[in-house]
C-alpha cells in the first residue's frame, strides 16, 4: 500500500500544484463547476475509457496507434445499426464486438509476424480508418433517442460507463494471472517466454482489451454528441498515450496502472480547462501536451536508468563480495 501511495505522490502533486496555480491566476475558475467540467470532458469524450485500453496496451509493451481509427470505427458500425432500427443493446454489442475484432486482428499481426507494434498498428490504423470510411461515408446517423442518449449525457452515463471501464481493468491487472503475466511479458518478453507464459495468446488478448475499450470510448462520444461520424478520433491515439504515460504508466513496458492513468487524464485535461480559463488559444493545450508529455518520458527513462545502475552496482558487489572470499581479485 505504502509503495502504490508513493508512485501516485508524483502526478497528485502535479495535479494539485496545477489547480493552485489555475485558481491563482483565473478568478472564474474558483467554482465546483470548474472541477465538474474536467470530469464532465474526461469522462464524456470518452478520453478516460481510451486511457484504460492504453494503460493494459503500454504495461504489456503493446503500444496501439490505432485506436483512434477503431474509436471511428465503432462509432460508425453503431450508428448504422441504430438508423436500422436494431435494439440498443445489439448495437452497443456491435460496436463492442467490432472493437474486439480489430484488437485480435492487431495482436495477431504483431504475435505472428513479429512486426514492431508501431509500424504494425500504424498500418492498421490507416486500414480500419478505410472500412469505417466505406461503412459510413455520406450516411447520415444521427437523433438515436433519449435512451441511447443517457450513455453519454451529462456526468452520469459517462461515469458509470467509465467506471466500469476502470474496475475491469483495475481487477484484470490486480486480482488474475493473466494480469501477472502482462506485467511480466512488459517488463522482459523474452524472459516471460522462457519462464512459460503465452505471449503470444496474451498480445492478443491485450489488443483485444484495448479495442474494447476504444469502441466503449466511442459509443459514450457517440451517445454524448447524438451522431456518428466517420473522421472522429483523429490523432485520440497520442492523446490516449499522452494521459496514460502522465500519469506514470512507463513507455517501455511492466510498470504502471489504471489508478495512476485517472490521475494522468484529470491533468491532461486540466492543463486545457487552465489554458481556457487563462484565455489563451486551444492550439496551447497540444503544445502544452506534448511538453508534459515529453516530460514524463523523459521522466520514465531517467528512473528507470537509475534503477537499472542501481541493481548493477548491487550485483558488482555481490560478485566482488563473492571473488574475495575464494581469494580472487584481494
Amino acid at each position: 500500500m505504502q509503495k502504490q501511495l508513493r508512485e501516485i505522490a508524483g502526478p497528485l502533486l502535479g495535479l494539485i500544484l496545477i489547480w493552485i496555480f489555475i485558481f491563482a491566476l483565473a478568478p472564474i475558475s474558483r467554482d465546483w463547476s470548474s472541477v465538474e467540467n474536467v470530469l464532465e470532458n474526461s469522462t464524456g469524450s470518452g478520453l478516460f475509457i481510451m486511457c484504460c485500453g492504453m494503460t493494459i496496451a503500454l504495461i504489456g509493451n503493446c503500444l496501439d496507434l490505432s485506436v483512434g481509427s477503431i474509436y471511428a470505427l465503432a462509432s460508425v458500425v453503431v450508428g448504422q445499426l441504430l438508423k436500422a432500427g436494431v435494439p440498443i443493446p445489439i448495437a452497443v454489442l456491435a460496436g463492442l464486438g467490432a472493437g474486439a475484432l480489430c484488437g485480435i486482428v492487431n495482436g495477431t499481426i504483431v504475435s505472428r509476424t513479429g512486426i514492431p507494434t508501431l509500424i504494425a498498428t500504424l498500418g492498421t490504423q490507416m486500414a480500419f480508418r478505410g472500412v469505417a470510411d466505406m461503412i459510413g461515408a455520406g450516411v447520415d446517423m444521427e437523433q438515436f433517442g433519449k435512451t441511447f442518449d443517457w450513455l453519454g449525457s451529462g456526468l452520469q452515463g459517462p461515469l458509470f460507463c467509465s467506471a466500469i471501464a476502470f474496475l475491469t481493468i483495475w481487477f484484470i491487472l490486480s486480482k488474475t494471472r493473466f494480469g501477472y503475466q502482462v506485467f511480466a511479458q512488459g517488463g522482459n518478453e523474452e524472459v516471460a517466454r522462457l519462464a512459460g507464459i503465452p505471449v503470444k495468446r496474451n498480445i492478443v488478448l491485450i489488443y483485444m482489451i484495448c479495442g474494447i475499450m476504444a469502441a466503449l470510448a466511442s459509443i459514450v462520444y457517440t451517445a454524448r454528441v447524438d451522431f456518428a461520424y466517420v473522421d472522429r478520433g483523429q490523432g485520440w491515439e497520442l492523446l490516449a498515450i499522452a494521459g496514460v504515460v502522465i500519469g506514470g504508466t512507463s513507455m517501455f513496458g511492466g510498470i504502471g496502472g489504471v489508478g495512476k492513468t485517472v490521475l494522468g487524464v484529470l491533468i491532461y485535461e486540466s492543463i486545457f480547462a487552465g489554458l481556457i480559463y487563462l484565455h489563451y488559444d486551444a492550439f496551447w493545450q497540444q503544445v502544452a501536451t506534448g511538453v508534459v508529455l515529453i516530460l514524463a518520458v523523459w521522466i520514465d527513462h531517467t528512473q528507470r536508468r537509475a534503477s537499472a545502475s542501481r541493481r548493477t552496482g548491487v550485483n558488482i558487489a555481490k560478485k566482488r563480495s563473492l571473488w574475495s572470499r575464494v581469494g580472487i581479485g584481494s
